[in-house]
C-alpha cells in the first residue's frame, strides 16, 4: 500500500510537470506541419474552378430551351420537377472564393506562404471576385432573390439572408468593374485560362464581357439607365476579341474529370437524352446548317438526322426513332462553355440594334455575322480536339451559304422583332449543349426563338419555367429568411417571375 501510494504521488508530479512545461514556447514543437494554419489558396482556386464545372450545363436548363429531349423518362422535360438545389454550389466553389478572399484581407493570413504561394493578395482577390460573379450570377438567374452578401461563410453563418435580385445585380456590375482593375499577373495554378505570359487578359476580357451581359439582362427594369452606363464600360474596357478568349473548363480523359454525357452514354450505357426536333427539324435540317453533323448523329434507315418528340409522356426508348447527341459532345474530353467570343458577338448584334452602341443596322449586321462564323470555327475546332467522327471542315463558302438562308438572312429591311428573333436564335444554337441556363436566361428575357411548352407539360401554368423553386433545405433550416424572400419575389414556383423577367 505505501508503495502504491507513492506511485501516485510520483504520477502527480510528474503531471505537474509536463503541464508547467506546456506554458512554456517550444518553438515549432506543437505544430503539425501535415495540418497548415491556412489553406494554400493556389488549390482552393483550382478547386473552385473544377468545381465549377457541370453548373451551367445542367439538364434541366438544356432541357427547358429543348437543345434536349429525353427518352423513356421525360419528367425533367415536362417541368415535373419544381425544387433545385444551390447547396453544393454555395458549399463547394462560392465558400472556396469566399475563403480566397478573406485569407487574402485578413492581416492575420495576407502574409502567410499558403497565400502568397498563388501570387500577390489584391490579383488573387481580383480572380476570386470574377468567378464568384459568374457563378452568383448562374444562381439568381436561376432561383432569383438568394443568398449574397451572406453566401459562403460556411458554418460562420448557416442561415443567410436573402438579397433581391436588383440589389445582386447592381453590385456584380459593381464586382465585375473593380476586380479586373487587381489582375495585373497570371495565377501559377489557373485551369481556366492558364497561367503562362499574358494568359491573365483574358480574365479581364471575360470579366469585361460578363459585366455587358449582366447590364443587357436589365433592359427591361427600372435600371435600364445604369445598365446602359455599365455597358458602354464594359466595351470601352474591351470584351472578348476571338475564340482563342472563350472561357472554357476542358474536361479529362479519365474517370474522374470526364464529361457527363460521356459517363452518360458509355460509362454507364444510358441514352437519357438525345438532340431534340426543335433542334434537328426544325431548325438545323430546313437550313441545312453545316454544324449538324457536330450537334447530332444520324438515326434510322436508311440514316437521316431526326430529332425525338420534345416532353411527351408517351416517349420510346432510344432506337431508329430519333438521335444521340453528336459524338464529340459524347466524348470524355467535350468541353464546358461558359461565355464564348460568339455569344459576345450575338451580343453587341442586340446592343446595336438597341441603340447601345453606335452604328445602327450595319453594326447590328456585321457582329452578326461574326457570331455565326465565330460559332461554326468553334464547333468545327470542338469535333476535331475530341477527335470525333465524321470529320467535319465548315468552310467561307459554307458560311455564306447559310447565312444567305432566307430564315436566317438579317437585313435593315427587317422589323424590330424580326431582328432579334434572328440574333437570339443564333446565340440560341451556339449555346447548344453548354451553358444552358445562359440560353435559358436569354430565352427568358427576349422570348426568342419562339418556343412551344412541352405538350404533356405536367407543372401547373404548363408553361415552361421562369424560375427554379428553392431547395427544401431552405424553408426547413432558414425558415424565417426563406418566408421573407417567398414574400418579396412571389410565390415559391417555376411560373415566378425574376426581377429583370419582364413581359
Amino acid at each position: 500500500m505505501k508503495n502504491q501510494f507513492k506511485k501516485y504521488i510520483l504520477l502527480f508530479t510528474l503531471s505537474a510537470s509536463l503541464f508547467s512545461a506546456c506554458k512554456k514556447d517550444f518553438g515549432d514543437l506543437n505544430k503539425n506541419p501535415n495540418t497548415p494554419l491556412a489553406a494554400n489558396t493556389k488549390y482552393l482556386f483550382a478547386s473552385a474552378v473544377i468545381g465549377t464545372r457541370g453548373i451551367p450545363n445542367g439538364a434541366a436548363g438544356l432541357l427547358y430551351v429543348q437543345h434536349m429531349a429525353e427518352f423513356i423518362y421525360t419528367n425533367e422535360s415536362r417541368y415535373q420537377q419544381i425544387q433545385y438545389s444551390y447547396d453544393g454550389i454555395y458549399s463547394g466553389p462560392v465558400q472556396d472564393l469566399q475563403r480566397i478572399i478573406k485569407l487574402n484581407t485578413d492581416p492575420a493570413t495576407k502574409s502567410l506562404k499558403e497565400v502568397l504561394d498563388n501570387g500577390t493578395n489584391a490579383n488573387q482577390i481580383g480572380y476570386a471576385r470574377i468567378l464568384k460573379a459568374f457563378l452568383m450570377l448562374q444562381i439568381t438567374d436561376r432561383w432569383g432573390n438568394v443568398p449574397y452578401t451572406q453566401a459562403g461563410l460556411g458554418l460562420e453563418n448557416a442561415q443567410p439572408k436573402f438579397d433581391t435580385q436588383k440589389f445582386i445585380y447592381n453590385d456584380l456590375l459593381k464586382e465585375l468593374k473593380e476586380a479586373p482593375l487587381q489582375i495585373v499577373a497570371a495565377q501559377p495554378n489557373d485551369p481556366l485560362y492558364g497561367a503562362v505570359g499574358t494568359d491573365y487578359l483574358k480574365w479581364k476580357r471575360w470579366a469585361n464581357s460578363l459585366r455587358a451581359i449582366v447590364a443587357l439582362r436589365m433592359m427591361k427594369t427600372e435600371d435600364v439607365a445604369i445598365a446602359k452606363v455599365a455597358f458602354a464600360e464594359a466595351v470601352a474596357a474591351g470584351l472578348m476579341t476571338s475564340n482563342a478568349d472563350n472561357a472554357i473548363i476542358n474536361y479529362q480523359g479519365n474517370s474522374t474529370y470526364e464529361s457527363p454525357w460521356y459517363t452518360n452514354y458509355t460509362r454507364n450505357g444510358r441514352y437519357d437524352y438525345g438532340v431534340s426536333q426543335t433542334v434537328i427539324d426544325n431548325r438545323m435540317v430546313p437550313n441545312a446548317d453545316p454544324r449538324l453533323p457536330i450537334f447530332s448523329r444520324t438515326a434510322g434507315s436508311p440514316a437521316v438526322y431526326k430529332g425525338i418528340p420534345y416532353g411527351v409522356s408517351d416517349q420510346f426508348a432510344y432506337g431508329d426513332d430519333g438521335a444521340l447527341l453528336g459524338r464529340a459532345i459524347s466524348s470524355n474530353v467535350f468541353p464546358l462553355q461558359l461565355t464564348t467570343y460568339s455569344q459576345m458577338c450575338f451580343t453587341m448584334a442586340e446592343a446595336a440594334l438597341e441603340g447601345w452602341i453606335p452604328g445602327g443596322d450595319a453594326e447590328m449586321i456585321n457582329w452578326y455575322i461574326k457570331g455565326i462564323d465565330a460559332s461554326m470555327d468553334q464547333w468545327a475546332a470542338i469535333q476535331v480536339s475530341t477527335a470525333a467522327t465524321p470529320a467535319v471542315t465548315i468552310t467561307a463558302a459554307n458560311k455564306l451559304t447559310y447565312e444567305a438562308q432566307p430564315s436566317v438572312l438579317l437585313t435593315a429591311a427587317q422589323t424590330h422583332n424580326q431582328k432579334l428573333e434572328k440574333i437570339q436564335t443564333q446565340k440560341w444554337l451556339n449555346f447548344y449543349m453548354s451553358n444552358g441556363y445562359e440560353a435559358w436566361a436569354e430565352w427568358r428575357r427576349t422570348g426568342y426563338p419562339v418556343l412551344t411548352p412541352a405538350p404533356d407539360a405536367a407543372n401547373a401554368d404548363k408553361q415552361i419555367p421562369r424560375r427554379q423553386a428553392y431547395p427544401k433545405t431552405e424553408s426547413d433550416l432558414n425558415k424565417a429568411n426563406y418566408d421573407a424572400a417567398v414574400a418579396a419575389q412571389g410565390p415559391d414556383a417555376l411560373s415566378t417571375r425574376v426581377w429583370w423577367d419582364r413581359p
